[in-house]
């Protein structure tokens, strides 16, 4: 399995194979589904609460008599029957997150670049050639090679990449350390450069 490196004005440069381990993995979608809801679920804060009559102040007092009212018996006004008193089974602050191992997050990865390559969906750069702020010059490059809504990947040091890209629309910028299968998922297409690739293959090889 070959694919084509180009330069940032869409000319193949020389071609590249790929490791059929990572780019050759049939669908999963069940594996997509776990890993991407375990990535979704982290990002929730949780912190959602709402008082229950060990919180909500005041009602030592008991409103109405016992008996003679017509009503139901109330010890307290602040009562979840009672208006402006606690609430019943409210949410209460917790933990969303959801475990996933580093077998099946990588599954995940690799299914999702296999479903990229699968597509034409993958573009290797061998460089964005970026020395400064410019988000005209990674649009221009977006352009010339073919693609619109994408995520970018670079083995960079600085944040050139980054702050060129977060103001673009459908665009966005990560490194192939961070890459998962839900940014694979919400873009159309990946760019990512030689150097990057080389990296990204290299987290698989980690055990």
């Amino acid at each position: 399995m070959e694919i084509q490196i180009k330069d940032i004005k869409g000319q193949a440069v020389k071609t590249l194979k790929l490791p059929e381990a990572i780019y050759s993995v049939p669908m999963n979608e069940h594996v997509l589904h776990l890993v991407v809801k375990s990535y979704q679920a982290a990002r929730r804060q949780g912190t959602h609460c709402t008082k229950t009559r060990a919180f909500v102040s005041g009602g030592g007092k008991k409103p109405f008599k016992q008996k003679g009212t017509g009503g139901a018996r109330q010890g307290t006004s602040r009562s979840p029957l009672m208006p402006g008193g606690a609430v019943i089974f409210g949410p209460q602050p917790r933990d969303y997150r959801e475990k996933t191992n580093q077998k099946l997050r990588q599954l995940a990865l690799k299914v999702a670049l296999s479903d990229k390559v699968r597509h034409g969906k993958l573009v290797v750069v061998n460089d964005f050639a970026l020395s400064k702020y410019s988000t005209k010059h990674v649009l221009g490059a977006l352009g010339a090679l073919g693609v619109s809504k994408a995520v970018l990947s670079d083995e960079r040091k600085d944040d050139l990449l980054h702050k060129s890209t977060r103001n673009i629309h459908g665009a966005a910028s990560v490194t192939p350390a961070e890459l998962n299968a839900e940014h694979l998922l919400r873009y159309e297409s990946l760019v990512i450069s030689e150097t990057a690739l080389n990296t990204l293959h290299q987290r698989f090889e980690e055990k």
